[in-house]
């Protein structure tokens, strides 16, 4: 049987919540209750006034149960901002709702899509778009990566698919993809069985340094969401699903990640060479970024739609960057925030040869797409 519905809430918007609920079990608990008392709940309903305060009471239960799915309960007068969004840990499911006298209907539909992603009417489509190039001697991380996505998707979000996306190596990687995509069970418990298996390879046949495998998944792969992110396990689950549940509240069309300030095992050389490469991109990016090149971003499908006809396969690494320059010339919405990272051994990018290939970009950048609108 499943466990009841916990209410927090400062009863400020005098919600009647026996009646608004009425088809659930729940407890109201008080703010300080002991977590004893809601660990078995099946998920949290958090309602104060102050956004602040929900967030602190969000992060109490997460800290405990980072699993536990959230519904946050706000309005138009005192509206939660993305900045408090962002400040929520944990990896749970989490649904913000605004609301409106007597809107029952809407609280139960918010309820009904934490409690049963499979089956709700409102499920969205999550593409993770993994790009792979000559990973055979550090193909463990690959498949670390690719199995703790897995387990995300399976509790979590429910309707996601992973893409492995092989860069035309020229050494065993191809063939370890492939191992990888007969050895995973595909099915996914799911209402819609016309989505994607759980995972897929595919194949460039030719080395596009990255760009050609973003291309590919932008113009192949049908989903309401898009996530980009570097296959060699640097980047943490958290902080994608933190970029997921901002994106799809409506704030931001996309949302990159920065590992600048972040990133551990980084070498002074690509310290520096970073720093230049953000202070020459600057006019180039749109308000609030400063980095672009973070392997890690999550689009909505209407900015993929928008941005896709502009892009260019043989900008390479510096298609992150144009990405970002026809997002500001199609003034999209962009939020970037910081991400935990680890630089592997092994990577592929070299740094004064890349960095020059970059200043090259630049200028093809703005000769190209600077009329874009």
């Amino acid at each position: 049987m499943q466990g009841p519905i916990a209410i927090f809430s400062d009863n400020d918007r005098a919600i009647d919540y026996p009646n608004v609920i009425c088809f659930y079990q729940y407890i109201q608990c008080e703010d300080t209750e002991a977590a004893s008392v809601y660990e078995n709940a099946c998920c949290c309903l958090i309602d104060y006034r102050e956004p602040g305060q929900a967030v602190r009471k969000a992060n109490q239960i997460r800290s405990q149960f980072p699993q536990m799915p959230l519904l946050l309960v706000t309005d138009v007068t005192n509206p939660f901002s993305d900045q408090h969004m962002v400040q929520i840990t944990g990896v749970g499911r989490l649904r913000l709702l605004f609301w409106q006298a007597n809107d029952t209907e809407e609280m139960l539909s918010e309820i009904q899509s934490l409690l049963y992603p499979e089956y709700s009417t409102k499920s969205q489509h999550i593409a993770f778009i993994l790009s792979v190039y000559n990973e055979e001697q550090r193909f463990v991380h690959v498949k670390t990566f690719a199995e703790r996505l897995q387990a995300f998707i399976r509790s979590h979000i429910i309707e996601g698919s992973i893409y492995l996306i092989d860069d035309g190596s020229h050494d065993g990687t191809n063939a370890l993809i492939k191992a990888l995509e007969a050895a995973t069970d595909l099915s996914v418990n799911r209402i819609n069985q016309n989505l994607s298996p759980l995972l897929q390879t595919r194949e460039l046949g030719r080395n596009t340094r990255k760009a050609g495998t973003y291309l590919e998944g932008m113009r192949t792969i049908g989903a309401d969401y898009y996530v980009f992110v570097d296959a060699d396990d640097s980047f943490f689950i958290e902080d994608i699903a933190r970029m997921i549940n901002v994106v799809q509240q409506g704030y931001y069309d996309v949302v990159i990640g920065t590992k600048d300030m972040t990133a551990e095992n980084r070498s002074l050389l690509r310290s520096v060479v970073s720093f230049g490469k953000r202070v020459i991109s600057r006019p180039f990016l749109p308000t609030g970024v400063v980095d672009s090149q973070t392997g890690l971003k999550v689009m909505s499908s209407v900015a993929v739609k928008r941005m896709f006809p502009h892009l260019k396969e043989q900008l390479g690494l510096a298609l992150d960057l144009e990405m970002m320059f026809i997002a500001k010339r199609l003034q999209l919405r962009v939020l970037q925030l910081p991400v935990k990272c680890i630089d592997r051994d092994g990577s592929h990018i070299h740094v004064w040869k890349d960095s020059i290939r970059f200043l090259r970009s630049i200028i093809d950048i703005w000769r190209l797409d600077r009329r874009v609108r």
